[in-house]
């Protein structure tokens, strides 16, 4: 008896010695009481929870930023615009639409969050409005707003979404940056860039993406965006872009991504309206073409 009760304490110990450390380690791997816990996976934030941005409506007017359709002459444009450019939208699924021009100073930023705004006046839209031309942001000025952070620190995955995005009204999100980049090519660049946007549109899922972005010509800021859109929205300066820029813009981003329209800005239209509607209709139909593929 005594000389087995020893060998029998023997070969107990070691398993109740085991046993707690098992049960220690599963209420780790459960409960992780050394660790934060994430809140973002534990209650995603949704669209309807984003923080209200706080916009000044007197320096959106002075920026001619149209929230309701009013009947003048600008909105009427806009919304014509939406609703024409529902039709390439639908047809080519362009979800990510960009905003650009040949040259710097064309009115991309006027364009992009009057047509975002334009889009949101439909009850059924979630329409999202980003500031891509990071070496030159002007949408917060715009809106008489400042941004959260800088937009670089969400592009590099130092920040979330949640975190950068506002919701202007119940149908329009922005995101802004009021910090200039200069290495704003080599950022767009990066695989963070990218998974930054993929992870912001699954999260929120907005039936239509706008961006602002930088000029065609001068620099490759442009075309560092073009793999994070479907199509892009050419704005020419009536009063300051050449025949020979918007072509060289034109040739630049054949084959890279689809032209959607060219929009005139700053010239004096002497068309009725009537027939604008209809050369607006060709050039999405390619009916305006000659037989060598220019327009008329």
């Amino acid at each position: 008896m005594t000389s087995e009760t020893p060998r029998h304490a023997q070969t107990q110990a070691p398993a109740a010695r085991q046993a707690p450390v098992k049960v220690a380690r599963l209420r780790l791997d459960r409960s992780r009481p050394d660790a934060a816990p994430d809140k973002a996976a534990e209650s995603p934030v949704s669209w309807t929870d984003l923080r209200r941005l706080n916009s000044d409506a007197a320096t959106m007017r002075r920026h001619r930023l149209y929230v309701e359709s009013r009947g003048d002459d600008i909105t009427r444009r806009f919304d014509l615009l939406r609703t024409l450019l529902a039709d390439a939208i639908d047809e080519h699924g362009i979800l990510r639409l960009g905003v650009t021009a040949p040259t710097t100073g064309a009115g991309t930023s006027f364009v992009a969050a009057n047509l975002a705004l334009a889009m949101a006046r439909r009850p059924s839209a979630r329409v999202l409005l980003t500031d891509l031309n990071l070496r030159r942001p002007g949408l917060a000025r715009m809106f008489g707003a400042n941004a959260p952070a800088p937009l670089s620190e969400m592009l590099t995955g130092a920040q979330r979404a949640p975190t950068q995005l506002r919701l202007f009204s119940d149908n329009l999100a922005v995101l802004l940056n009021s910090q200039p980049i200069k290495g704003s090519a080599e950022l767009l660049q990066e695989p963070s860039a990218a998974q930054a946007l993929r992870e912001m549109r699954q999260q929120f899922m907005p039936t239509q993406e706008i961006y602002d972005l930088p000029p065609v010509l001068g620099r490759d800021d442009l075309l560092s965006c073009l793999p994070h859109l479907d199509g892009v929205l050419m704005v020419a300066d009536g009063t300051g872009n050449t025949a020979r820029q918007l072509r060289d813009a034109e040739e630049l981003l054949s084959g890279r991504t689809r032209l959607v329209a060219v929009v005139l800005n700053r010239g004096e239209i002497r068309k009725p309206f009537h027939e604008l509607v209809r050369d607006i209709r060709n050039r999405f139909s390619g009916s305006g073409r000659d037989k060598d593929g220019r327009h008329d």
